[in-house]
C-alpha cells in the first residue's frame, strides 16, 4: 500500500502516504488494512484521539525549542535541525474531514 485515499460524503477525497496514514490508523486505534470504515459513531471518538496527538507533538516541539534555546544561551555550537513535517501538518486534512463528518453525522472510508 503506498497511497490511502480518504472518502466521506461531508468532504472530498484525501490521498496521504502509506506511512502517514499508518502512524494515523495506530493514533486512532484502527488495524492498518487496504480498506476500512470510521462509522459516523466512531468519528468523534477517532477525531479527538487525532487531535490530541497533534497537541501533545506541539507541546513536545515546543518544549524541545526551549531546550535548544537555553543551549544556545549557553554557547553550544551545535547547529540547529531542520523544522519538520510535523503530524499537525499531515493530518490536519483528515481533521477537517472528521470535523465535518461529524458534523453531517456521515462514515469516513479509506481504500488503496
Amino acid at each position: 500500500m503506498s497511497l490511502v485515499v480518504f472518502r466521506s460524503k461531508a468532504a472530498g477525497e484525501i490521498f496521504m502516504f502509506a506511512e502517514t496514514a499508518r502512524r494515523i490508523f495506530e493514533i486512532i486505534g484502527r488495524s492498518e488494512s487496504a480498506r476500512g470504515v470510521i462509522t459516523a459513531e466512531q468519528v468523534t471518538d477517532a477525531l479527538q484521539r487525532l487531535v490530541s496527538a497533534v497537541e501533545q507533538e506541539k507541546a513536545d516541539i515546543k518544549s524541545a525549542a526551549a531546550a535548544a534555546d537555553e543551549a544556545n544561551r549557553r554557547g553550544s555550537d551545535e547547529p540547529a535541525a531542520a523544522a519538520p513535517i510535523t503530524l499537525g501538518q499531515r493530518a490536519f486534512p483528515l481533521i477537517e474531514m472528521l470535523r465535518a463528518a461529524e458534523k453531517k453525522k456521515v462514515d469516513v472510508t479509506w481504500g488503496v
